[in-house]
């Protein structure tokens, strides 16, 4: 079974490679807002991460520039991963990719949107809670675990099954847990693909002359953003779709 979605997953990007490729663009430009408007976050691991530490010390015209370039990214995220995932859906079931994307603009989008908006400030409270608790480094990680499994299959069961978001979000936890196997496989192919990116762009200096940290950082998010991160999103789709053995 597992052969099989590497299959389809494989089959469903390569066909559609250009067209994936274009609708990850947003998600590119969400990553680097945060980035571009000076916002105390760092680029790892193919994404950027806001420094909770630094949040105390923030006036209220800097949390609000936060605040206001955390939504536009989180909304350009959404929509880059809904419309993957209708590419998907399009690839298995042949639906129209044009009416489905107009009715994402709008529906699915907004719905993804909530959730992770919801899920971010879950997480904030949870980094900023532990940062005062001094347990970052060791509950953070669990509660954090605990908020992402709701999210992991969501945006799927709205563009698959037409779902309501909390619907989506708690079909998301239980299938988690009842192909435990494929979300296993699902960590397992992120961590290789993005350490290999990071092995080979982070040491860039051992052939370029550049200073190679902020350069590998950004080009590892980069290739993440139009190429890592849409095919781990076509295989989240292609795990959801498996439960319908009729399409297999």
């Amino acid at each position: 079974m597992a052969d099989s979605i590497l299959a389809h997953s494989f089959k469903a990007y390569s066909r559609n490679i250009k067209m994936i490729s274009f609708f990850s663009i947003p998600a590119l430009i969400g990553l680097l807002i945060p980035l571009l408007v000076n916002t105390p976050v760092f680029a790892a691991l193919g994404g950027t991460f806001l420094r909770t530490g630094s949040i105390p010390d923030l006036s209220a015209g800097d949390f609000g520039i936060i605040l206001l370039s955390l939504l536009a990214s989180l909304y350009l995220i959404s929509f880059a991963i809904v419309n993957i995932n209708i590419v998907s859906k399009a690839q298995r079931t042949g639906t129209s990719v044009k009416n489905e994307v107009l009715k994402g603009l709008t529906g699915y989008t907004l719905n993804v949107f909530l959730l992770f908006l919801l899920g971010t400030i879950a997480l904030l409270i949870i980094q900023l809670l532990t940062l005062e608790l001094g347990a970052q480094n060791y509950l953070a990680p669990i509660l954090s675990l605990l908020v992402w499994l709701p999210l992991f299959y969501a945006p799927a069961g709205l563009v698959i099954d037409d779902l309501r978001p909390f619907r989506a979000a708690e079909k998301s936890f239980k299938m988690v847990f009842s192909k435990f196997h494929y979300f296993i496989m699902w960590i397992a192919i992120a961590f290789v693909l993005l350490s290999l990116l990071d092995l080979i762009f982070l040491n860039l200096g051992a052939i370029l002359p550049v200073s190679t940290h902020k350069i590998g950082s950004l080009a590892v998010l980069i290739i993440n953003s139009l190429f890592l991160m849409p095919f781990l999103i076509v295989l989240q789709t292609e795990i959801y779709i498996s439960k319908y053995t009729i399409l297999d």
